[in-house]
Protein backbone atom coordinates (compact mmCIF):
# COMPACT_ATOMS: atom_id res chain seq x y z
CA UNK A 1 0.00 0.00 0.00
CA UNK A 2 2.79 2.75 0.85
CA UNK A 3 5.22 1.17 -2.29
CA UNK A 4 3.20 -0.18 -4.80
CA UNK A 5 0.86 2.91 -5.98
CA UNK A 6 3.67 5.52 -5.99
CA UNK A 7 6.84 3.66 -7.08
CA UNK A 8 4.13 3.06 -10.34
CA UNK A 9 3.30 7.02 -10.10
CA UNK A 10 6.83 7.91 -10.06
CA UNK A 11 8.21 5.52 -12.86
CA UNK A 12 5.56 6.22 -15.17
CA UNK A 13 5.46 9.56 -14.57
CA UNK A 14 9.45 9.58 -16.35
CA UNK A 15 8.04 6.92 -18.83
CA UNK A 16 10.70 4.09 -16.97
CA UNK A 17 11.54 1.10 -19.45
CA UNK A 18 11.41 -0.95 -16.29
CA UNK A 19 11.24 -0.81 -12.75
CA UNK A 20 14.53 -1.40 -11.23
CA UNK A 21 16.59 -2.29 -7.97
CA UNK A 22 17.80 1.25 -7.50
CA UNK A 23 13.80 2.59 -7.99
CA UNK A 24 12.99 -0.04 -5.15
CA UNK A 25 15.39 1.36 -3.18
CA UNK A 26 14.77 4.60 -3.47
CA UNK A 27 11.52 4.15 -2.60
CA UNK A 28 12.42 2.53 0.66
CA UNK A 29 15.27 4.58 1.64
CA UNK A 30 11.94 7.58 1.48
CA UNK A 31 9.29 5.71 3.36
CA UNK A 32 12.29 5.28 6.31
CA UNK A 33 13.09 9.16 6.00
CA UNK A 34 9.41 9.60 6.37
CA UNK A 35 8.57 7.68 9.40
CA UNK A 36 11.27 10.02 11.60
CA UNK A 37 9.16 13.16 10.52
CA UNK A 38 6.75 14.87 12.50
CA UNK A 39 3.55 13.24 11.78
CA UNK A 40 0.33 15.35 10.63
CA UNK A 41 -2.38 16.38 13.21
CA UNK A 42 -4.77 14.82 10.26
CA UNK A 43 -3.39 11.62 10.10
CA UNK A 44 -3.44 10.95 13.90
CA UNK A 45 -6.80 11.56 14.30
CA UNK A 46 -7.88 9.52 11.34
CA UNK A 47 -6.00 6.84 13.13
CA UNK A 48 -8.10 7.48 16.41
CA UNK A 49 -4.52 8.38 18.37
CA UNK A 50 -3.15 10.95 20.89
CA UNK A 51 -0.31 10.89 18.63
CA UNK A 52 2.34 9.00 16.41
CA UNK A 53 6.33 8.84 16.69
CA UNK A 54 8.96 7.26 15.49
CA UNK A 55 9.53 3.78 17.90
CA UNK A 56 8.75 0.33 18.27
CA UNK A 57 4.96 1.10 17.98
CA UNK A 58 5.85 3.42 14.42
CA UNK A 59 8.39 2.07 12.48
CA UNK A 60 6.49 3.13 8.95
CA UNK A 61 4.41 5.80 7.61
CA UNK A 62 0.50 5.69 8.13
CA UNK A 63 -1.40 4.08 4.59
CA UNK A 64 -3.43 7.24 4.76
CA UNK A 65 -0.13 9.85 5.03
CA UNK A 66 -1.02 12.34 1.66
CA UNK A 67 2.98 12.90 2.21
CA UNK A 68 3.57 9.61 1.03
CA UNK A 69 2.62 10.36 -2.47
CA UNK A 70 4.74 13.87 -1.96
CA UNK A 71 8.05 11.69 -0.96
CA UNK A 72 7.90 8.17 -2.80
CA UNK A 73 7.36 9.27 -6.24
CA UNK A 74 10.41 11.69 -6.66
CA UNK A 75 12.64 9.80 -5.30
CA UNK A 76 11.66 6.51 -7.78
CA UNK A 77 11.84 9.42 -10.97
CA UNK A 78 15.27 10.69 -9.69
CA UNK A 79 16.70 6.91 -9.24
CA UNK A 80 15.18 6.19 -12.64
CA UNK A 81 16.94 9.10 -14.52
CA UNK A 82 20.11 8.74 -12.47
CA UNK A 83 20.25 4.86 -13.45
CA UNK A 84 19.45 5.58 -17.26
CA UNK A 85 16.00 3.48 -17.63
CA UNK A 86 13.92 6.36 -17.69
CA UNK A 87 12.68 7.83 -21.53
CA UNK A 88 11.92 11.39 -19.80
CA UNK A 89 13.98 13.73 -18.29
CA UNK A 90 11.91 15.86 -15.51
CA UNK A 91 12.80 19.03 -13.38
CA UNK A 92 12.34 17.36 -9.94
CA UNK A 93 10.74 21.28 -8.15
CA UNK A 94 8.51 21.35 -11.02
CA UNK A 95 7.70 17.76 -11.05
CA UNK A 96 6.60 18.31 -6.62
CA UNK A 97 4.11 20.85 -8.08
CA UNK A 98 2.67 18.73 -10.36
CA UNK A 99 2.18 16.41 -7.26
CA UNK A 100 1.23 18.75 -4.69
CA UNK A 101 -1.81 19.51 -7.45
CA UNK A 102 -3.35 16.19 -7.36
CA UNK A 103 -2.91 16.57 -3.31
CA UNK A 104 -5.88 19.36 -3.92
CA UNK A 105 -5.48 23.20 -4.24
CA UNK A 106 -4.50 24.08 -0.90
CA UNK A 107 -1.59 21.81 -1.19
CA UNK A 108 -1.11 23.76 -4.59
CA UNK A 109 -1.34 27.29 -2.83
CA UNK A 110 1.05 26.46 -0.04
CA UNK A 111 3.80 24.82 -1.70
CA UNK A 112 3.78 27.54 -4.22
CA UNK A 113 4.15 30.19 -1.44
CA UNK A 114 6.55 27.82 0.61
CA UNK A 115 8.97 28.30 -2.31
CA UNK A 116 8.30 31.77 -2.20
CA UNK A 117 9.31 31.89 1.63
CA UNK A 118 12.16 29.53 1.35
CA UNK A 119 14.14 32.16 -0.65
CA UNK A 120 14.74 34.58 1.57
CA UNK A 121 13.57 32.97 5.18
CA UNK A 122 12.34 35.53 8.11
CA UNK A 123 12.67 35.78 11.55
CA UNK A 124 9.37 34.64 13.15
CA UNK A 125 8.66 34.46 16.80
CA UNK A 126 5.86 32.13 18.25
CA UNK A 127 4.11 33.59 21.25
CA UNK A 128 3.31 30.08 22.74
CA UNK A 129 6.79 28.35 22.35
CA UNK A 130 5.90 26.24 25.02
CA UNK A 131 2.95 24.42 23.48
CA UNK A 132 4.22 20.86 21.77
CA UNK A 133 2.00 21.90 18.19
CA UNK A 134 4.26 25.32 18.45
CA UNK A 135 7.77 23.65 18.52
CA UNK A 136 6.51 20.91 15.91
CA UNK A 137 5.96 23.84 13.57
CA UNK A 138 8.88 26.12 14.71
CA UNK A 139 11.05 22.32 14.07
CA UNK A 140 9.35 22.26 10.54
CA UNK A 141 9.72 25.69 9.35
CA UNK A 142 13.18 25.39 10.64
CA UNK A 143 14.19 22.12 8.85
CA UNK A 144 12.85 22.94 5.97
CA UNK A 145 14.54 26.63 5.22
CA UNK A 146 10.87 28.69 5.38
CA UNK A 147 11.85 30.87 8.30
CA UNK A 148 14.15 31.59 11.46
CA UNK A 149 12.15 30.74 14.32
CA UNK A 150 11.73 32.60 17.96
CA UNK A 151 9.94 30.39 21.03
CA UNK A 152 8.94 32.41 23.73
CA UNK A 153 8.96 30.42 27.07
CA UNK A 154 10.84 28.98 29.90
CA UNK A 155 13.75 27.40 28.73
CA UNK A 156 13.99 24.87 30.00
CA UNK A 157 10.04 23.69 29.43
CA UNK A 158 10.80 24.51 25.73
CA UNK A 159 13.72 22.08 26.00
CA UNK A 160 11.82 19.57 27.92
CA UNK A 161 9.46 19.67 25.30
CA UNK A 162 11.84 18.73 22.57
CA UNK A 163 13.40 15.64 24.59
CA UNK A 164 10.23 14.35 24.75
CA UNK A 165 9.62 14.94 21.30
CA UNK A 166 12.29 13.00 20.49
CA UNK A 167 13.57 15.91 17.69
CA UNK A 168 16.83 17.24 16.91
CA UNK A 169 16.34 21.25 17.75
CA UNK A 170 18.26 23.99 18.89
CA UNK A 171 15.83 27.35 18.59
CA UNK A 172 16.40 30.50 19.74
CA UNK A 173 13.96 31.15 23.02
CA UNK A 174 13.33 34.16 25.18
CA UNK A 175 11.47 34.02 28.44
CA UNK A 176 9.99 37.87 28.54
CA UNK A 177 9.89 37.17 32.38
CA UNK A 178 13.26 37.23 32.22
CA UNK A 179 14.71 38.69 29.08
CA UNK A 180 17.11 41.30 29.02
CA UNK A 181 15.36 42.92 26.70
CA UNK A 182 12.20 43.58 28.24
CA UNK A 183 13.25 47.08 29.95
CA UNK A 184 14.23 48.25 26.36
CA UNK A 185 10.92 46.84 25.23
CA UNK A 186 9.21 48.36 27.73
CA UNK A 187 10.51 52.00 27.61
CA UNK A 188 10.14 51.92 23.74
CA UNK A 189 6.29 50.84 24.70
CA UNK A 190 5.53 53.49 27.86
CA UNK A 191 6.96 55.98 25.00
CA UNK A 192 4.43 55.03 22.66
CA UNK A 193 1.48 54.34 25.59
CA UNK A 194 2.38 57.37 27.83
CA UNK A 195 -0.71 59.53 27.16
CA UNK A 196 -2.94 56.65 26.82
CA UNK A 197 -3.11 55.74 30.27
CA UNK A 198 0.25 53.59 30.50
CA UNK A 199 2.63 54.44 32.50
CA UNK A 200 6.78 53.20 32.87
CA UNK A 201 5.71 50.20 35.87
CA UNK A 202 2.78 49.48 33.52
CA UNK A 203 4.37 48.51 30.59
CA UNK A 204 7.27 46.59 32.59
CA UNK A 205 4.50 44.96 33.64
CA UNK A 206 2.92 44.05 30.22
CA UNK A 207 6.12 42.98 29.05
CA UNK A 208 6.39 39.96 30.93
CA UNK A 209 3.34 38.66 28.45
CA UNK A 210 4.54 36.65 25.45
CA UNK A 211 1.45 39.06 23.46
CA UNK A 212 2.98 42.54 23.90
CA UNK A 213 6.90 41.16 24.30
CA UNK A 214 6.57 39.43 21.09
CA UNK A 215 4.74 42.32 19.14
CA UNK A 216 7.37 44.92 20.66
CA UNK A 217 9.78 42.31 19.18
CA UNK A 218 9.03 42.84 15.69
CA UNK A 219 8.66 46.46 16.65
CA UNK A 220 11.80 46.65 17.38
CA UNK A 221 13.31 45.44 15.03
CA UNK A 222 14.61 42.07 16.59
CA UNK A 223 11.96 39.82 14.72
CA UNK A 224 10.27 39.89 11.41
CA UNK A 225 6.74 39.00 12.33
CA UNK A 226 4.86 37.46 15.00
CA UNK A 227 2.71 34.49 15.50
CA UNK A 228 0.17 33.51 18.48
CA UNK A 229 -3.35 32.46 18.79
CA UNK A 230 -3.04 29.08 19.79
CA UNK A 231 -4.08 29.10 23.28
CA UNK A 232 -5.84 32.88 23.11
CA UNK A 233 -8.60 34.15 22.01
CA UNK A 234 -8.23 36.35 18.53
CA UNK A 235 -8.64 39.94 20.49
CA UNK A 236 -6.24 39.12 23.06
CA UNK A 237 -3.61 38.39 20.03
CA UNK A 238 -4.87 41.24 18.40
CA UNK A 239 -4.81 43.96 21.00
CA UNK A 240 -1.17 44.19 22.15
CA UNK A 241 -0.32 43.83 18.47
CA UNK A 242 -2.38 47.32 17.33
CA UNK A 243 -1.24 48.91 20.74
CA UNK A 244 2.43 47.82 20.10
CA UNK A 245 2.59 47.60 16.23
CA UNK A 246 -0.33 49.88 14.97
CA UNK A 247 -2.23 50.10 11.48
CA UNK A 248 -0.59 51.08 8.34
CA UNK A 249 -1.13 54.74 8.19
CA UNK A 250 -4.38 55.32 6.55
CA UNK A 251 -5.77 51.68 6.85
CA UNK A 252 -7.74 49.83 8.77
CA UNK A 253 -6.63 46.16 9.82
CA UNK A 254 -8.85 43.57 8.77
CA UNK A 255 -8.75 39.32 8.33
CA UNK A 256 -8.99 37.23 5.21
CA UNK A 257 -9.84 33.69 4.75
CA UNK A 258 -8.55 32.20 1.76
CA UNK A 259 -11.44 29.83 0.64
CA UNK A 260 -10.22 26.84 -1.56
CA UNK A 261 -13.95 25.64 -3.13
CA UNK A 262 -13.66 23.00 -5.90
CA UNK A 263 -10.52 24.30 -7.85
CA UNK A 264 -11.70 28.11 -7.46
CA UNK A 265 -10.14 30.19 -4.69
CA UNK A 266 -12.33 32.98 -3.13
CA UNK A 267 -11.19 35.94 -0.57
CA UNK A 268 -13.51 36.35 1.92
CA UNK A 269 -13.49 39.41 4.35
CA UNK A 270 -13.50 40.59 6.99
CA UNK A 271 -13.99 37.56 9.20
CA UNK A 272 -12.64 38.50 12.42
CA UNK A 273 -11.72 42.45 13.17
CA UNK A 274 -14.74 44.73 12.37
CA UNK A 275 -17.68 43.94 13.36
CA UNK A 276 -20.13 46.37 11.56
CA UNK A 277 -17.48 48.32 9.43
CA UNK A 278 -18.74 52.27 8.00
CA UNK A 279 -18.31 52.74 4.66
CA UNK A 280 -15.01 53.93 4.56
CA UNK A 281 -13.60 50.82 6.46
CA UNK A 282 -15.97 48.64 4.35
CA UNK A 283 -13.32 50.60 1.43
CA UNK A 284 -10.46 49.53 3.33
CA UNK A 285 -11.23 46.23 3.97
CA UNK A 286 -11.69 45.53 -0.18
CA UNK A 287 -8.47 47.42 -0.69
CA UNK A 288 -6.28 45.03 1.75
CA UNK A 289 -7.95 41.78 0.50
CA UNK A 290 -6.79 43.29 -2.88
CA UNK A 291 -3.30 43.56 -1.72
CA UNK A 292 -3.24 40.36 -0.80
CA UNK A 293 -4.04 38.23 -3.89
CA UNK A 294 -1.44 39.73 -5.28
CA UNK A 295 0.63 37.33 -2.95
CA UNK A 296 -1.23 34.68 -4.28
CA UNK A 297 -0.29 36.01 -7.90
CA UNK A 298 -4.52 36.23 -8.53
CA UNK A 299 -6.15 39.63 -10.24
CA UNK A 300 -8.93 40.71 -7.58
CA UNK A 301 -12.09 40.64 -8.66
CA UNK A 302 -14.01 42.44 -5.74
CA UNK A 303 -17.88 41.74 -5.46
CA UNK A 304 -19.24 44.17 -2.57
CA UNK A 305 -21.73 42.01 -1.15
CA UNK A 306 -25.57 42.62 0.50
CA UNK A 307 -29.00 41.45 0.14
CA UNK A 308 -29.34 43.84 -2.57
CA UNK A 309 -28.52 43.76 -5.90
CA UNK A 310 -27.49 47.47 -7.38
CA UNK A 311 -30.13 49.54 -5.87
CA UNK A 312 -32.62 46.83 -6.02
CA UNK A 313 -33.90 46.87 -2.00
CA UNK A 314 -32.91 50.49 -0.97
CA UNK A 315 -31.89 50.49 2.60
CA UNK A 316 -29.61 51.54 4.74
CA UNK A 317 -27.36 48.89 4.61
CA UNK A 318 -27.42 48.42 1.41
CA UNK A 319 -26.88 52.52 0.64
CA UNK A 320 -23.84 51.79 3.04
CA UNK A 321 -22.06 49.13 0.77
CA UNK A 322 -22.92 50.71 -2.53
CA UNK A 323 -21.63 54.19 -0.92
CA UNK A 324 -18.41 51.51 0.37
CA UNK A 325 -17.78 50.67 -3.67
CA UNK A 326 -17.91 53.83 -5.04
CA UNK A 327 -15.12 55.03 -2.49
CA UNK A 328 -13.10 51.99 -3.73
CA UNK A 329 -13.39 52.80 -7.35
CA UNK A 330 -12.54 56.45 -6.69
CA UNK A 331 -9.29 55.49 -4.26
CA UNK A 332 -8.03 52.65 -7.10
CA UNK A 333 -9.77 53.08 -10.24
CA UNK A 334 -7.57 49.88 -11.92
CA UNK A 335 -9.13 47.81 -10.00
CA UNK A 336 -12.46 45.59 -10.42
CA UNK A 337 -14.77 46.19 -8.14
CA UNK A 338 -18.66 46.42 -8.11
CA UNK A 339 -21.70 46.05 -6.01
CA UNK A 340 -23.82 46.38 -4.07
CA UNK A 341 -24.92 43.05 -5.15
CA UNK A 342 -26.06 39.03 -3.50
CA UNK A 343 -23.68 36.43 -3.32
CA UNK A 344 -25.05 33.98 -6.02
CA UNK A 345 -24.95 36.54 -8.41
CA UNK A 346 -21.12 37.95 -7.32
CA UNK A 347 -20.00 34.20 -7.70
CA UNK A 348 -21.83 33.09 -10.83
CA UNK A 349 -21.05 34.62 -14.18
CA UNK A 350 -24.26 33.31 -15.77
CA UNK A 351 -26.50 34.82 -13.42
CA UNK A 352 -24.32 38.24 -13.48
CA UNK A 353 -24.55 38.29 -17.21
CA UNK A 354 -28.34 37.30 -17.69
CA UNK A 355 -29.52 40.24 -14.82
CA UNK A 356 -26.24 42.77 -14.88
CA UNK A 357 -24.77 42.76 -17.48
CA UNK A 358 -22.91 46.36 -16.95
CA UNK A 359 -21.39 44.86 -14.02
CA UNK A 360 -17.57 45.62 -14.07
CA UNK A 361 -17.25 42.39 -12.04
CA UNK A 362 -18.42 38.77 -14.00
CA UNK A 363 -16.86 36.58 -11.59
CA UNK A 364 -15.78 37.60 -8.59
CA UNK A 365 -12.86 35.83 -6.39
CA UNK A 366 -12.89 38.55 -3.31
CA UNK A 367 -16.07 38.91 -1.42
CA UNK A 368 -16.05 41.64 0.90
CA UNK A 369 -19.21 41.14 3.67
CA UNK A 370 -21.54 43.84 5.21
CA UNK A 371 -20.37 43.05 8.17
CA UNK A 372 -18.54 40.38 10.90
CA UNK A 373 -21.18 38.44 11.50
CA UNK A 374 -22.27 37.32 7.96
CA UNK A 375 -18.55 37.02 6.89
CA UNK A 376 -17.52 34.49 9.53
CA UNK A 377 -20.82 32.98 9.71
CA UNK A 378 -20.51 31.90 5.73
CA UNK A 379 -16.66 30.95 5.78
CA UNK A 380 -17.69 28.40 8.35
CA UNK A 381 -20.54 26.84 7.18
CA UNK A 382 -18.63 26.52 3.89
CA UNK A 383 -15.68 24.58 5.88
CA UNK A 384 -18.13 22.74 7.79
CA UNK A 385 -21.25 21.90 5.01
CA UNK A 386 -19.34 22.33 1.62
CA UNK A 387 -16.50 20.96 2.47
CA UNK A 388 -14.51 23.53 1.23
CA UNK A 389 -10.73 24.18 2.71
CA UNK A 390 -9.80 27.54 4.51
CA UNK A 391 -6.42 29.17 4.55
CA UNK A 392 -6.22 31.76 7.62
CA UNK A 393 -7.03 33.57 9.17
CA UNK A 394 -5.02 36.63 7.68
CA UNK A 395 -4.25 39.65 9.23
CA UNK A 396 -3.98 42.54 6.82
CA UNK A 397 -3.42 46.19 7.63
CA UNK A 398 -1.09 45.88 10.16
CA UNK A 399 2.28 48.13 10.41
CA UNK A 400 4.40 44.73 10.04
CA UNK A 401 3.74 41.30 9.75
CA UNK A 402 1.10 39.86 12.83
CA UNK A 403 -0.47 36.53 12.33
CA UNK A 404 -3.34 35.35 14.68
CA UNK A 405 -3.90 31.41 14.50
CA UNK A 406 -7.34 29.86 14.85
CA UNK A 407 -7.65 28.97 18.49
CA UNK A 408 -6.71 25.59 18.58
CA UNK A 409 -5.00 25.28 15.11
CA UNK A 410 -3.28 22.28 13.72
CA UNK A 411 0.73 21.85 13.52
CA UNK A 412 -0.13 22.72 9.09
CA UNK A 413 -2.31 25.38 10.18
CA UNK A 414 0.90 27.25 11.97
CA UNK A 415 2.79 26.32 9.04
CA UNK A 416 0.93 27.86 7.00
CA UNK A 417 0.51 31.01 8.82
CA UNK A 418 4.57 30.79 9.25
CA UNK A 419 4.44 30.47 5.64
CA UNK A 420 2.52 33.62 5.22
CA UNK A 421 4.37 35.54 7.97
CA UNK A 422 7.54 34.82 5.88
CA UNK A 423 5.72 36.08 2.76
CA UNK A 424 4.32 39.05 4.46
CA UNK A 425 7.51 40.54 5.82
CA UNK A 426 9.09 39.89 2.07
CA UNK A 427 6.97 42.40 0.99
CA UNK A 428 7.92 45.06 3.58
Amino acid sequence: MLGFPFIFRGALDVRARKVNMEMKLAATYALATLAKEDVPDNVIRAYGLNELRFGREYIIPKPLDPRVLMWVAPAVAKAAMETGVARRQIDLDAYLDELAARLGKGAQVMRLLELKARKDPKRVVYGEGEQVKVIRAAHDVAMNGIAKPILLGRAEEINAQIAALGIEFTPEIFDPANSDKRAGYADAFYAKRQRKGVTLARANDLMRQPTYFGSMMVECGDADAYIAGLTYNYPEVLRPALQCIGAQEGRWVSGVYVMLVNERMFFFTDATVIIDPTAEQLAAIALNAADLTRRFDVEPRIAMLSFSNFGSTPHAHQGRVEEATALVKAQRPDLQVDGEMQADVAVSPDLMARHYPFSDVKAANVLVFPNLAAANTSYKLLSQLGGAEAIGPILMGMNKPVHALATGADVRDIINSTIMAVVDAQTR
